[in-house]
């Protein structure tokens, strides 16, 4: 089976591929690289695949016996898994070690028949004799139930840890509480369990809040201790085991300027020392219902046709109809031909009463619309001997979304192996995961009804022409060219079905890494270790000679010889094609050494120091290629200069345009850090962390001058003092950190920078300044304070946590104003402070405890952020209002303000104030430049958020649901605008409970309908104060159930997106959901096996 297994995979690796085929056309191949650089990477993915199947096929890694009295061994846990920092006596002596991050310990010149009592935090203390000869020895410590869910082995990136003897803020999920969600993504499997991580959908995901103002607010990703710079989406989470959150200084800042938004380190699975083969297969199917369309209100066809009318009436499309190329839709068509033929009035009345009762939605929800279904399989393989670890999975994700003709897909490989030798002394360890991602969609999905009575099939399914806002009369291109031109008709279902219009991208991800590691002495180990990522981003769009896109580029460009009735076409029949290849390279070097001794049985020192070089590529290229022939791969040579009149409108000219875009940037870094701990009798942790920077990005005062970046911090384990020795904890620590972390805005440099602004009137580039050079350009930085307590009673029947933590911004990125006699009127550098507060709480409760058992645990999280100092001033109070981000010095980073509301008058216009008094000077009112005329609510992110899980299990079964919520923020909800709605957007709210007649002004809120709409009128509508809501929510997060048939397969369902329970707006307003529809539910039922 393994060598038919090798054989495949081998064969799948070096077999020639052949010529990729879209369904409608054969797909043009991708933009050129040099065919040596393709082959290259090939061979070498092969090469490192092929190594590393080859090892770790191999039962027996030779080694080198030790001699004398010296002792090597390894400790573990019950699973196999390694126990750093376990402490290890020679029993009657003083000599004592403890074990290093891979759980292996060591011992020179000890007495014959000595007997070693191994010790770990959660685990039953195990004491044991040495036989005559033995070199090496295997200890496996059993879990003490009374105190192990306390103990957690936290990683850093750098070094792992017992949680026990840090004095950092952590955050830690285990590979359980990993897998009881079920989706394709990991942050998904984070939600909601993690403390001190925010899941939102206007700033994505945080930790502890914001604590920069434009600069990236992610926080930063580290894989198996190296950074990483891709997608996240793309990491299959079944090849994760756990994950880490470093939320302070003390945790995070050994990471520099790229741990101010915080540390999410994810450790994949391994291999596990002296066990034997394991197989794991992890599947399940997804399930979810369709989206509901009829969740954003908009106009009814009746509301929108009377609406229509009235337009009609007050000369809305008299352009229009005097414009015979003009799109209108068929109610107008047919009230004009009413007013030109008075006896079609009847039946133009009746043909537009047919409309009334057509609702484009059905249509959409019938042809457009789905259930969506994901699959997602799942294979490892692991083991190992005494000195040799192996790992190989497999993993294939097949995703059919909600929209029809869409799909996804995902292929993950990831193989990983340690060898020791030289009796243990010497580790190598290799590691390469491969992703292949890649997604097909068609373009006519991205089809936005233009009216809602539109239908795009009759009653037998076929496909009808429909009208596109901006586009052309159904008349005008009936007869167009007297048909010497293309088809101009659009039927977004027949390019639905027939895909003559196609996206698909595909994404190529890289990530080898090589470590080795030396032990110099027994506590003191010298490391190496690198890291290569490559992500390739291959996009393809392309629109079929027969698609309305290419159909209406040829006819619009083209034009008739009146003499001849030859037809030119400046964009000849074919396919336009556009290829786009982007990629991101990282090269990362480390060099390091770890020091851990522990003296005299109770003192213990813990060092590292290292050297880091990283290098980061990024480039992209794109063009657009003309009537593209997919089977000879060729293309016209478009006039790209020249300005063609419009077929429709010689008046309006247009270049041709290639589209061809390039950009790339190279940053390198070089790092120097040192992180150190001192622990007495485990009772006391002082520690220390020191990190210095150099980049690219910066200007070369300020790598010269190489601002620190340190912590430290102090933790007292109480429970393990006399002072304050109880029968009532189990557990009680006191924690205290302070330093700084950084942060980085890559979108600036220290050098001048400017962008490409097209094409002057001379055919000429011309480029615009962005922003002057800056030598004293330098990493933000971010001040951490963090005072926590841990606790756990007895038979931890209650535990918890509770964290204080404050993080200050300083030297932000920010805008400042400059003399206008310098050729701008401002400059972004490094002139702006913040600061953010709260607390992050936890609480665990053991409710019952036997055959049927019961466990609470309750996360609440408070972070609020305030700007602290800003020097630029907004221009008005209309673009504090528009602009998501306008940073004012007192206010959060992302604010909701609003201007005042004071109701409707008594013909429905809306009233505002100025300067005190009721006013309806819109014009005014936006562009006051007092801010303090306006209402300020609160923060547009959740200030106070987190979850509540109930886990319940009997024998073999076991339920659990979870709730999440989110508290102290605003949303502004939408409303008619009717600058829009008159221009035909009839997706909007509150049309029908507009004022209508006088005294309805003491009924509703919605400003009179008026033509032609104000739009000074409708922004200070929409940016009312009568439009904000508050976005509390309590959600059913999801419900998870599983039984476990045997020790060897375990069955599961889960489900998700399950609804709000409450919410503070009385309007059934989803705070999550502004645009779109609601996540559909889902379920999930899956299955999980092991032999």
């Amino acid at each position: 089976m393994l060598k038919i297994r090798v054989q495949g995979i081998l064969l799948s690796c070096f077999k020639q591929k052949k010529k990729h085929h879209n369904p409608s056309a054969e797909t043009p191949a991708p933009i050129q690289q040099p065919a040596s650089e393709k082959l290259l990477g090939q061979y070498l993915l092969c090469f490192y695949i092929l190594m590393i199947i080859l090892f770790s096929l191999m039962a027996i890694v030779s080694t080198y016996a030790q001699t004398g009295h010296s002792i090597k061994g390894k400790v573990t846990d019950e699973k196999g898994e390694a126990l750093p920092g376990a402490l290890i006596k020679v029993k009657g002596t003083a000599l004592a070690t403890s074990s290093g991050k891979d759980g292996v310990f060591s011992f020179q010149n000890i007495p014959p028949g000595a007997v070693l009592v191994i010790s770990f935090i959660g685990y039953q203390t195990l004491e044991t004799s040495l036989k005559p000869g033995q070199t090496f020895l295997p200890v496996s410590l059993n879990p003490d139930n009374t105190q192990l869910s306390e103990v957690q082995v936290v990683s850093t990136g750098y070094q792992q840890l017992p949680k026990e003897r840090a004095t950092g803020s952590f955050t830690f999920i285990d590979n359980k509480t990993l897998n009881r969600a079920v989706s394709p993504d990991l942050i998904s499997r984070l939600n909601g369990v993690t403390n001190g991580l925010l899941v939102d959908k206007t700033v994505g995901f945080n930790i502890r809040g914001r604590s920069t103002i434009f600069a990236n607010t992610a926080p930063l990703v580290v894989i198996d201790n190296f950074p990483f710079e891709g997608d996240i989406n793309t990491i299959n989470p079944n090849d994760v085991e756990t994950v880490t959150l470093l939320k302070d200084a003390a945790a995070a800042s050994i990471w520099g300027v790229r741990a101010g938004n915080g540390v999410l380190v994810i450790t994949t699975k391994k291999g596990r020392a002296n066990e034997k083969t394991k197989v794991e297969l992890n599947s399940n199917l997804t399930v979810g219902a369709k989206p509901d369309l009829y969740y954003q209100p908009q106009l009814s066809s009746g509301e929108f046709i009377d609406l229509e009318k009235a337009l009609y009436e007050k000369g809305a499309y008299t352009t229009a109809l005097n414009t015979d190329y003009m799109v209108i839709s068929p109610v107008v068509e047919l009230l004009q031909k009413a007013k030109l033929q008075p006896d079609f009035a009847a039946q133009a009345n009746a043909e537009i009463d047919a409309l009334r009762s057509l609702d484009m939605r059905d249509q959409l929800d019938k042809y457009y619309y789905r259930n969506s279904t994901r699959q997602q399989y799942h294979f490892n393989i692991r083991g190992g001997g005494p000195a040799q670890t192996y790992f190989f999975s497999a993993g294939y994700d097949k995703d059919l979304p909600n929209e029809v003709a869409a799909s996804s897909s995902r292929i993950t490989l990831k193989a990983s192996n340690s060898y020791s030798f030289l009796a243990g002394k010497l580790t190598l360890s290799p590691d390469i995961t491969y992703t292949r991602s890649e997604m097909k969609n068609t373009n006519a999905a991205g089809y936005s009804p233009f009216l809602p009575y539109e239908q795009i099939a009759d009653e037998h399914g076929n496909a009808l022409p429909v009208l596109m806002n901006g586009y052309y009369r159904s008349a005008y291109t009936d007869t167009a060219g007297n048909g010497k031109l293309l088809d101009w008709k659009f039927r977004p279902l027949e390019e639905l079905r027939n895909g003559s219009s196609w996206s698909n991208p595909k994404t190529n991800d890289y990530r080898i890494l090589l470590g080795a590691a030396y032990k110099i002495l027994p506590s003191l180990t010298a490391s190496a270790s690198y890291q290569y990522f490559s992500s390739n981003l291959r996009g393809e769009v392309s629109y079929g000679a027969n698609s309305f896109y290419t159909r209406d580029m040829i006819n619009k460009f083209s034009r008739i010889n009146a003499a001849t009735g030859e037809v030119i076409r400046p964009i000849e029949t074919g396919d336009i094609y556009t290829p786009s290849f982007s990629s991101n390279q990282g090269n990362y070097g480390r060099v390091q050494a770890d020091f851990r001794k522990l003296i005299a049985g109770k003192h213990e020192v813990s060092a590292l120091a290292g050297y880091e070089l990283r290098e980061d590529k990024t480039a992209y290229n794109s063009y657009t290629l003309y009537a593209y022939k997919p089977s000879t791969a060729t293309s016209q040579v478009v006039d790209a200069i020249t300005q063609f009149p419009y077929y429709y409108n010689a008046g309006i000219t247009s270049r041709i345009s290639s589209r061809t875009s390039e950009s790339g940037t190279v940053d390198r870094y070089i790092s120097y850090y040192i992180n150190a701990s001192y622990t007495y009798d485990e009772r006391y942790i002082v520690s220390g962390s020191y990190r210095k920077d150099e980049s690219n990005l910066f200007g070369v005062k300020a790598n010269q001058k190489g601002v620190p970046l340190w912590s430290a911090g102090f933790a007292w384990n109480a429970h393990k003092s006399a002072i304050l020795s109880s029968d009532l904890f189990s557990f009680l620590q006191l924690r205290a950190t302070y330093g700084y972390n950084g942060n980085v805005d890559r979108s600036l440099s220290a050098y001048l920078t400017a962008e490409p602004a097209g094409l002057n009137t001379f055919n000429r580039n011309y480029y615009s300044v962005t922003n002057p050079p800056n030598d004293d350009l330098r990493w933000e930085r971010v001040r951490n304070i963090n005072f926590a307590l841990e606790f756990a009673t007895q038979a931890r029947r209650l535990s918890g946590s509770v964290e204080y933590f404050s993080k200050k911004g300083i030297d932000l990125i920010g805008s400042s104003p400059v003399a206008p006699q310098t050729g701008r009127v401002s400059y972004t550098g490094n002139t702006a402070n913040s600061m953010t507060r709260g607390f992050d709480l936890q609480l665990n409760s053991l409710n019952t405890n036997g055959a049927f058992r019961w466990t609470t645990t309750g996360i609440l999280n408070i972070a609020k952020d305030r700007v602290k100092e800003y020097k630029l001033d907004p221009l008005t109070n209309a673009s504090i209002l528009t602009t998501p981000i306008t940073p004012i010095a007192g206010y959060p980073v992302r604010s909701v303000f609003a201007y005042r509301w004071r109701g409707l008058d008594a013909t429905g216009e809306p009233r505002g104030e100025l300067n005190g008094e009721i006013s309806t000077d819109y014009l005014q009112i936006r562009n006051s430049m007092d801010y303090n005329q306006l209402n300020f609510y609160g923060s547009a992110v959740p200030t106070l958020y987190g979850s509540l899980r109930n886990t319940f299990s009997y024998k073999k079964a076991e339920l659990s649901f979870a709730l999440t919520y989110k508290y102290g923020y605003y949303f502004r909800r939408s409303s008619v605008r009717y600058g829009a709605l008159n221009a035909g957007a009839y997706m909007q709210p509150d049309f029908d409970k507009r004022w209508q007649k006088p005294g309805d002004e003491l009924l509703t809120d919605v400003p009179a309908w008026i033509y032609p709409a104000t739009g000074n009128r409708d922004e200070f509508y929409q940016y009312s104060s009568v439009l904000v809501e508050k976005g509390n929510q309590i959600r059913l997060q999801d419900i998870r159930a599983s039984y476990t048939v045997n020790k060897s397969l375990d069955i599961y369902c889960y489900a998700t997106n399950l609804g709000i329970l409450w919410k503070a707006n009385r309007r059934g307003l989803d705070p999550d959901v502004s645009v779109g529809y609601p996540a559909p539910l889902s379920v999930a039922f899956g299955l999980k096996a092991g032999f």
